[in-house]
């Protein structure tokens, strides 16, 4: 069966191409020959290794820009799904499917193969490749996306740093469905009456006491980061064609690490690594890396030991006003536009998706745990907590303009904003957020005349976030 493609998602990734952990970027190759078959195999490993991304052709890895050298006549049939799918089992110890998408930027089509996720156990090589008596592939390679010194990703053979990453992740894909049954059946249980029953039987440990100060921490950041994005806004002119954006409500995440790091600098090894975390759920990342953005007064500026940046993209495909900052304390602040107010599908201030809302917390917190995981911290003892906020909903109605076939019933809010609360250990799967995002916004959509959205709904959604649908 052919794995779905997210052409909007394509399209994103070639109109602005940014390499992380699970894109890898790489001027045009020729899948006849030996050096090009290699880049292609090492490549769709070391991405599913990663839980599947995407492996995009035609431009240039520091530049970014598109590279016509090599560049095929017949760019479609060069990359046929065929033919790159021949070339990736021909030497895969675990069979998996991959698609190829093709998309034009000045009017010349760039190919771009999409590995989905699911491994659940190590991709390796099975047969050696050879040129000119070069080996470029080894029986029982196995590949990795990995970060360099200075934090920058590139694909290369696995080391023991990287083993652990991925036999979590192969874990923790084959503990999804098994996962996913168990908090079904669980849901309806007092879960703190079944604790106490088993600590008594000696089955297992204390739960750890809640951490107050944490919310407290989360909350002062989202109070600093708003304060902080209003500066950047009194010193930036507003355009004509950026009033919508900044006129229309907002939402915004701190993300708050315990313990916290004390004296890291906020260096471009910082920077490299936040920004290398990208699993590309979406065309637009959280914290997103503005570095190369045209748009000099969108790209990154150094403040206060961490980093800013004021991003305001009216372009019709993107339709983004973000603000973000990174200190390397452990605190993160993100603030968005709400997309429901520059769309042509709901009139300004009237409409709040909740599929949408359920997308947008889901990526923003598995990418959360991705960058603290990427920073060292110890995956055993680390606490995480995420505060968001929602602003301008009085008046607004849950409605599902993004997919229209789903039907959503909510009142109108009365309140005009609401603050959540969620806290989550770094060791969390991404298969076990769908409790952690119906906890993060369950507060906001009873504000929708106490709406409520089941477990079963949410866990859909995050499912196919996390599987780039």
């Amino acid at each position: 069966m052919a794995i779905t493609i997210d052409q909007e998602r394509i399209r994103a990734l070639i109109s602005r191409p940014s390499e992380g952990l699970n894109v890898e970027i790489k001027r045009w190759i020729d899948p006849d020959d030996a050096f090009g078959i290699a880049k292609i195999v090492r490549a769709a490993f070391a991405l599913r290794n990663r839980n599947g991304g995407f492996f995009v052709l035609g431009f240039d890895n520091k530049t970014l820009l598109p590279h016509p050298g090599g560049r095929p006549v017949d760019v479609r049939g060069t990359f046929h799904l065929d033919k790159i799918q021949g070339i990736v089992s021909h030497y895969a110890s675990e069979p998996f499917e991959i698609g190829v998408a093709f998309e034009p930027r000045d009017g010349f089509d760039h190919a771009v193969m999409v590995i989905p996720q699911g491994v659940t156990a190590p991709v390796a090589a099975t047969r050696r490749l050879e040129s000119a008596g070069r080996k470029l592939i080894g029986v029982g390679d196995v590949y990795a996306r990995t970060l360099r010194a200075n934090g920058t990703p590139s694909t290369a053979l696995a080391r023991p740093e990287d083993w652990r990453e991925i036999v979590d992740i192969c874990f923790e894909n084959r503990e999804a469905d098994i996962g996913r049954f168990v908090r079904r059946q669980l849901t309806a249980l007092d879960l703190g009456s079944l604790r106490t029953a088993l600590e008594a039987l000696g089955l297992g440990p204390p739960a750890p006491p809640p951490t107050p100060t944490l919310r407290d921490r989360a909350v002062a950041v989202l109070a600093d980061g708003e304060k902080r994005y209003r500066q950047a806004l009194a010193n930036r002119t507003i355009a004509e064609n950026e009033k919508q954006l900044v006129q229309a409500g907002h939402w915004a995440v701190a993300l708050i690490v315990d313990p916290p790091k004390a004296g890291e600098p906020a260096d471009r090894v910082f920077l490299n690594t936040v920004a290398s975390v990208d699993p590309s759920y979406t065309g637009w990342p959280p914290w997103i890396d503005s570095r190369g953005f045209v748009d000099e007064s969108a790209q990154p500026t150094w403040t206060s030991n961490g980093w800013e940046a004021l991003i305001i993209s009216p372009r019709a495909w993107s339709q983004h006003l973000d603000f973000w900052r990174l200190d390397p304390r452990g605190e993160f602040y993100l603030l968005r536009n709400l997309a429901d107010d520059v769309v042509d599908k709901v009139s300004p201030r009237t409409a709040l998706d909740p599929v949408l809302t359920i997308r947008q917390v889901t990526e923003v917190i598995a990418v959360g745990i991705g960058i603290i995981r990427a920073l060292k911290w110890d995956p055993n003892q680390t606490r995480l907590g995420f505060a968001f906020r929602w602003t301008a909903l009085t008046g607004r109605r849950l409605e599902t303009w993004v997919d229209p076939t789903l039907h959503v019933r909510g009142g109108t809010a009365r309140d005009d904003e609401v603050i959540t609360f969620v806290e989550v250990g770094l060791d969390t799967p991404a298969t076990a957020l769908a409790p952690v995002v119906d906890q993060a916004t369950q507060a906001l959509f009873l504000l929708f005349h106490g709406y409520r959205i089941s477990l079963q709904a949410i866990e859909a959604l995050v499912r196919r976030v996390l599987e780039r649908r």
